[in-house]
């Protein structure tokens, strides 16, 4: 043990700080993005109070409508100023959502995460294109040219590749719409194209847009993805207010109920397959015979409309415009904190053989869950990986502090259970391991001194290691890339070590799935703060709990991911 290694992993933290407060463009674009608040809130309010609209045979739903997107507004998990977005996209991901030619604008933040209008969900309709980016080591992004090279966005006649992206709205089973993008790599807009392409489909943290993981999601399109991001009702520019991401609070193994039901919902969408209403969201307030059954139904009222999931012209969804493009047995799910907790509930439904209706779900080909992990456990049969960091918020055992605790009392299901951290991220591992029934291939990483903002993309506010945005997005699309596109090269580089990768555990690989050896990928060599200080505890919880023993990994051995030849 180290103490001035301990002491430096902690101010890791501070890197991405140094990092954000020492670019001049980045710090530019914040403060025009804080001064445009006036302004984009005048215009929506403006937009609110044109008198025509609620007039005519209409009118009187059309103002209910108004008060309620002003109420969904305000009670959002993050507020915004009449649909006037207060976090800021990365704009250094951003498409040019004016069409004028410049990327990252504040215009294009507001474009992409605004949601002025009372007819849509966001600026359903706008169309646009993005740049390739490279993501590089010390947070540098570039741009990739048809040449293959990667530039930085200002080279002079640079010879950018475009994807696009479309501004869309899902309707949810609970008569919600949620505000969601498509994004389609450039050999997807070739005219007559009878290609089929992977998707990944993620899902967003609490308190964040959609504009907060564009890093993500255009590095998997630069690897011939076609993208979709969305925010769940209840955030963003999405429908709801904040109880609509947690109740009713009936769904075992995840305290976010709203944000599991919205994954299974959209990929339901994404494949085609109907949207059922859900029942418990057509009474007032649900069902008020008992207290438990109130507790199990209830809901938020609305005084505006609830739509109806079915596909048009009866319903009003649209279906996905881009589904003869896709090929739907290789879609990657991934998500980060309250959407990682989504995407772990809907693995452990597609190892239940069933969603929250009741119906089989699509199941994915790949998936990745950062900083936040609920149980998956029973046949699921997706190759998963993980990502924490070492300070992230420190889980102890594979349920958080209390173990996997999925029971009722009186009928009331009662069950707050997710875990994260180095330690959380540990024991989740090693109890998928003994409760999976399936062979699919496990990953554990976590990355060195950072937290749980080290796997989101919001810069300046929070704190984060320098290196993990670029080390969670590399990762990430190489386990999709590996298990998806059966890429050997990405499955090579998922299984080798980099720096800032943690030096107190292990990064850990089971290519054989839960009955095979786990393999390290490096030897930890120190200890952190939570590991030296919440270690002995962990220990202790786990004994009490009678959870499995940290089972160590096998050092020293190649690490073969290999989709041909399975396993090491």
């Amino acid at each position: 043990m180290d103490p001035l290694y301990i002491l430096q992993n902690a101010l890791m933290l501070l890197q991405g700080y140094q990092h954000d407060l020492t670019d001049p463009a980045k710090l530019s674009y914040l403060v025009q993005h804080i001064l445009s608040w006036p302004g984009r809130t005048g215009e929506s309010l403006a937009n609110l109070l044109e008198p025509t609209q609620y007039q005519g045979p209409d009118g009187q739903q059309r103002l209910r409508n108004a008060l309620q997107k002003v109420i969904d507004n305000t009670v959002h998990l993050l507020p915004t100023f009449l649909g006037t977005a207060i976090q800021p996209p990365d704009h250094r991901y951003l498409p040019d959502w004016n069409n004028n030619g410049v990327f990252g604008e504040v215009a294009d933040g507001a474009l992409d995460s605004d949601s002025p209008s009372v007819e849509f969900a966001g600026n359903v309709g706008l169309t646009a294109n993005f740049r390739y980016p490279c993501t590089e080591h010390g947070d540098v992004v570039r741009y990739e040219t048809r040449s293959g090279d990667c530039v930085s966005g200002d080279t002079p006649g640079a010879d950018f590749k475009l994807g696009e992206a479309r501004k869309i709205q899902i309707v949810n089973a609970r008569g919600l719409r949620l505000a969601a993008t498509l994004w389609l790599p450039e050999e997807a807009l070739e005219p007559g194209t009878d290609r089929k392409f992977p998707m990944a489909v993620f899902s967003d943290g609490a308190v964040a847009t959609q504009g907060t993981y564009l890093g993500w999601t255009t590095n998997a399109v630069r690897r011939g993805y076609v993208g979709l991001t969305y925010d769940q009702a209840g955030q963003g520019a999405s429908d709801g207010t904040i109880l609509d991401l947690v109740v009713p609070y009936n769904t075992p193994h995840c305290f976010a109920s709203g944000a599991c039901r919205d994954i299974e919902d959209v990929m339901r969408w994404v494949v085609g397959d109907d949207i059922l209403p859900a029942p418990d969201t057509r009474t007032l307030l649900g069902d008020t015979t008992s207290l438990v059954n109130f507790w199990n139904t209830v809901h938020m009222p609305r005084v505006g409309h609830r739509y109806d999931p079915g596909y048009g012209p009866g319903g009003d969804n649209e279906r996905n415009p881009v589904l003869d493009l896709i090929d739907t047995g290789r879609i990657g799910i991934w998500g980060q904190s309250m959407g990682s907790i989504a995407t772990s509930h809907y693995l452990w439904d597609v190892g239940q053989g069933r969603g929250m209706d009741g119906r089989p779900l699509p199941k994915p080909a790949a998936a990745v869950l950062m900083s936040g992990f609920e149980p998956s456990a029973g046949f699921v049969d997706v190759p998963t990986q993980i990502q924490t960091a070492d300070l992230d918020i420190p889980g102890l055992t594979s349920g958080g502090v209390f173990p996997v605790n999925d029971f009722d009392i009186l009928g009331a299901h009662i069950g707050f259970d997710p875990t994260d951290g180095a330690l959380g991220g540990k024991s989740w591992y090693d109890w998928e391991r003994r409760n999976r029934t399936d062979a699919a291939p496990l990953q554990f990483l976590t990355f060195e001194g950072g937290s749980h903002f080290d796997t989101v993309g919001v810069g300046v506010v929070f704190p984060r290691a320098l290196e993990s945005w670029r080390n969670s997005i590399t990762y990430g699309v190489d386990w999709l890339d590996c298990h998806i596109q059966e890429d050997e090269s990405a499955c090579a580089r998922v299984v080798t070590p980099v720096p800032g990768l943690s030096r107190a555990v292990a990064a850990e690989v089971s290519p054989l799935g839960p009955g095979g050896p786990s393999y390290c990928m490096n030897t930890p060599d120190n200890q952190t703060l939570v590991t030296l200080l919440l270690g002995p505890f962990k220990a202790l919880l786990s004994a009490i709990y009678g959870e499995p023993a940290s089972a160590p990994c096998v050092a020293g051995r190649t690490i073969d991911l290999s989709p041909h030849r399975g396993g090491a």
